[in-house]
């Protein structure tokens, strides 16, 4: 996923790697956390992860697209494989100074459709989770959940080509304020990485590399 995504990223802007330190390579027990964050200039930022545990059988790949100088919410996308099952997420929360038309992404969820949908526990940010999301998960549906993944970020990417400037600082405010709560309320992903590596790392790891925010 990390070299699709640059290379698409690449051939309409300028990427710079940031550097992370011992956020970069993290190596505790059985779990492996490798990650790599990019300036995108004029537009904001990318964290791109890979994790492995149980010696390799659960592979998760996780990128964040955040946009900072062009008013588009920001996207996650995660991939994870345990044995034969698969779960594909290309998610959007409101982070917007003005609506969005994301209505380009209702063809793809009717090519998917009948993949079967991920079901989750209510989390405090299903209200802001925004219709574009696409959340696939079940067995041997690797080949069309890559498909999926790969068609919402070609979108994604030609949106925010059409997308608007905006006034930066209040971009940064509407990121920094999902930042805080995925901290202070949770999430799967943070919660996991809190008890690995500690809550002040993640909190960085979270600010600084996954949301672009500096302190």
């Amino acid at each position: 996923m990390k070299d699709t995504i640059i290379k698409k990223l690449n051939e309409r802007y300028t990427l710079e790697k940031r550097e992370m330190g011992e956020l970069g390579k993290i190596h505790k027990g059985m779990f492996q956390f490798d990650s790599e964050a990019y300036e995108i200039k004029d537009i904001g930022n990318l964290f791109i992860m890979d994790m492995k545990a149980m010696l390799g059988l659960m592979k998760m790949k996780t990128a964040v697209l955040c946009p900072v100088y062009k008013d588009l919410s920001f996207c996650n996308i995660d991939t994870v494989n345990v044995l034969s099952k698969g779960t594909y997420m290309f998610e959007m929360y409101e982070s917007c100074i003005k609506d969005s038309d994301l209505s380009s992404f209702e063809p793809i969820r009717e090519r998917y459709r009948d993949l079967p949908e991920m079901k989750t526990e209510p989390r405090w940010y299903d209200d802001i989770r925004l219709d574009s999301s696409i959340c696939k998960s079940g067995k041997k549906i690797d080949v069309q959940g890559r498909q999926m993944v790969l068609e919402c970020l070609r979108n994604y990417i030609g949106l925010l080509k059409d997308a608007e400037d905006c006034d930066l600082r209040k971009k940064i405010e509407k990121n920094a304020e999902f930042a805080l709560n995925l901290l202070e309320k949770g999430g799967p992903a943070v919660n996991s990485m809190s008890k690995i590596i500690g809550k002040e790392k993640t909190a960085e790891l979270v600010r600084r590399f996954m949301y672009g925010l500096e302190d």
